[in-house]
């Protein structure tokens, strides 16, 4: 596994098929191994941090995407149910939009 490293401001990576990783979660997600030159450069953004984490930060993660759907658009929102193939997402409200994605 590569290192993880903590997200400092929301952004959609391009090179991940427009992804969004939100504000306190980790980068890269599971089963995606960036190029050195790549965390290299979303650091030199601002978009991650320079320290990566231990092997604990895949859950704290996933705790961490649950504890910031309240804070996000309902349209942020069904970006996130769209790549989850959540069905019937575009109908729903934010409430449900999260209570779907927290399953």
């Amino acid at each position: 596994m590569s290192e993880l490293f903590p997200v400092e401001k929301g952004f959609r990576d391009k090179q991940d098929n427009e992804r969004l990783y939100v504000k306190d979660g980790w980068y890269p997600r599971r089963g995606l191994e960036p190029s050195d030159d790549r965390v290299a450069e979303l650091q030199e953004k601002g978009f991650i941090g320079g320290e990566g984490a231990s092997d604990e930060a895949p859950d704290s993660q996933n705790d961490q995407e649950n504890a910031d759907y309240k804070d996000m658009t309902v349209s942020e929102l069904k970006d996130i149910a769209e790549e989850k193939n959540i069905e019937g997402y575009t109908d729903m409200k934010k409430a449900e939009l999260i209570e779907a994605l927290q399953d």
